[in-house]
């Protein structure tokens, strides 16, 4: 077929069949969304179907590839924060879904070479059998994912829009420029390692290691990020309450078993992340949220009194209304 007719009948084809793909790329958010709360792990999850005219230039620099071979309609991309996050969020996906293969961009690398890393996960699709899996067959609708750090995910932003892009084109750049892009793509890789050691090594303050352990719950429940110093502060000022208990004691024998006793409510009030929240607490959507439930199921008058000596208590009487508690 003439090339420029197949562009043609390419692009009438996306025009109408679209909207159907658009419908699929947000069940896989949600899906995935879902999975990453089931890890307590925070990870920013976006699925696409391609624009009309990224699908044609899709065609036009890869001559290869017809409409129907082309892998990449629907994209999806998770990003997390550290890189001892990504064995398990690529378990959780593997286990999910039905896929054709997954490779390490960073395994492919080696030892002497630097670039681009992320992990791929080809021809994703929903399982047969499912009811997504009905209504999105296999053999249509399946998605290519990205799943990276945040160092990693800079790195392929940055080069996405450069003529260092791929090893083709870096090799054809003159030897000082080569250098320096591999300078660059080695000084993002220390940083993404140096970030996840430094979380790892992070002072075993108490504070520090209750929020942690709010953090595994609060993201099972919602993806939006936190103030981590204001988080600190709510947790200083709250730990008292309990009397000498270490953190480990208060997660064990308080906040995890009020969490799985409210999980039903709980997951009710964050069920709808773009919903009305403009009256909301400002803690809302703070992992020391679940702290303050728990303190003011326990004791609502000391932790009235705690709170009152650092922040408004207007803000406490917000919380207590969406969990159906009174502060007097």
């Amino acid at each position: 077929m003439n090339r420029n007719r197949e562009i043609e009948e390419a692009r009438a084809r996306w025009i109408a069949e679209r909207p159907v793909y658009v419908e699929f790329a947000e069940e896989l958010k949600k899906a995935l969304s879902l999975l990453a709360r089931h890890l307590g792990m925070y990870a920013d999850i976006s699925c696409r179907a391609k624009e009309v005219h990224s699908l044609v230039k899709k065609l036009l620099a890869k001559p290869q590839h017809s409409y129907a071979s082309l892998p990449d309609k629907v994209g999806a991309r998770v990003i997390v924060r550290y890189r001892s996050e990504l064995p398990r969020m690529l378990d959780s996906i593997t286990r999910s879904f039905s896929y054709h293969g997954a490779d390490n961009k960073s395994i492919e690398l080696g030892t002497n070479r630097l670039g681009y890393q992320s992990i791929h996960v080809d021809g994703l699709y929903f399982r047969e059998g499912t009811e997504l899996g009905e209504k999105f067959p296999a053999d249509k609708f399946v998605g290519e994912l990205q799943i990276r750090t945040l160092a990693q995910h800079l790195w392929a932003e940055i080069s996405h829009d450069t003529i260092y892009k791929n090893d083709c084109l870096i090799a054809a750049l003159p030897e000082d420029l080569r250098r320096r892009v591999n300078l660059m793509a080695g000084l993002v890789e220390v940083a993404d390692r140096e970030f996840d050691t430094m979380n790892s090594e992070l002072p075993a303050r108490p504070e520090v290691v209750l929020l942690k352990e709010l953090e595994k719950l609060y993201y099972q429940l919602t993806a939006q990020r936190p103030n981590t110093e204001l988080s600190l502060d709510v947790i200083q000022l709250l730990m008292p309450l309990y009397r000498g208990e270490s953190e480990s004691e208060i997660m064990q024998s308080h906040i995890a078993p009020t969490f799985a006793k409210s999980e039903g409510m709980l997951r009710h009030i964050y069920s709808n992340p773009d919903g009305d929240y403009d009256d909301a607490s400002a803690f809302l959507f703070q992992p020391e949220v679940l702290l303050i439930y728990d303190c003011l199921r326990r004791d609502p008058d000391a932790t009235l009194a705690a709170w009152n000596n650092m922040f408004p208590a207007r803000e406490l009487e917000r919380i207590a209304t969406v969990f159906g508690l009174a502060v007097e």
